[in-house]
């Protein structure tokens, strides 16, 4: 089954490269989001919402992720420990 294809990220959103590294993975991997929800156990919207770049998903999906799709789980959780501090200092828009 095809989805929709995925909108380019703004690459001036905090996360963006963040995001595209997932995006990457899971391209590489060849799984649709539907393959890894089942995988770990998170939804579809989820997983979408940690490829977006909108903001930092959280640890335990970010790791989740990476695993379905074959990645390197020390490098992401690396990875993950250098943004955080950035979504910390977000402020909420109400």
């Amino acid at each position: 089954m095809v989805g929709r294809r995925e909108t380019p990220i703004d690459p001036s959103r905090p996360f963006a490269d963040f995001a595209n590294g997932l995006r990457e993975l899971r391209a590489n991997s060849m799984k649709t989001f539907e393959d890894i929800a089942v995988e770990v156990n998170y939804g579809r919207s989820v997983l979408c919402a940690a490829a977006s770049g909108r903001r930092l998903p959280t640890f335990g999906v970010t790791l989740a992720f990476v695993r379905a799709c074959g990645g390197e789980e020390d490098e992401w959780a690396r990875r993950w420990q250098l943004e955080a501090p950035r979504q910390q200092r977000r402020r909420p828009r109400w």
